[in-house]
């Protein structure tokens, strides 16, 4: 029984993540952003203006954990918060504080990722890539 929870792919890919998280959060840490609100201003940057519904299906987040997670973003002003053309949507972009956190931010993340392709590899990076992209489509 023991083995079979060893192999479980939910447990191995959550360890995993949270190992990498850890290993971004440290690498961030200078600039006061964790690694989840660094992604989540990036692909807003991206994206902006846009729907909280919207955002979540971008990150892969349910929206009430998104909401959770914007909330101190925009409590710290990194992200406004406007109308959109119906009274029910409300539209995230980024604020200036939050334009220049995602600046300050940048080479701290590069470093990070550089380290954990010299580390990893490229290859096999791009290699797992394809895989986790496989899996995405296996299990949505």
């Amino acid at each position: 029984m023991a083995e079979e929870f060893g192999a479980c792919a939910c447990m191995n890919l959550r360890m995993t993540t949270r190992l990498i998280a850890q290993f971004f959060d440290q690498r961030l840490q200078p600039i006061g952003l964790k690694n989840t609100q660094f992604t989540l201003l990036v692909v807003l940057r991206q994206h902006a203006p846009v729907s909280i519904t919207k955002l979540a299906e971008l990150l892969g987040m349910d929206r009430t954990t998104l909401t959770r997670n914007v909330r101190p973003l925009k409590n710290d002003g990194l992200i406004d918060e406007q109308p959109g053309n119906d009274a029910r949507v409300r539209l995230l972009s980024l604020s200036q504080n939050g334009e220049t956190a995602v600046t300050e931010a940048t080479p701290y993340w590069r470093e990070a990722q550089t380290e954990f392709l010299k580390r990893f590899g490229e290859g096999r990076w791009q290699a797992l890539k394809l895989e986790l992209t496989d899996i995405n489509y296996v299990v949505s």
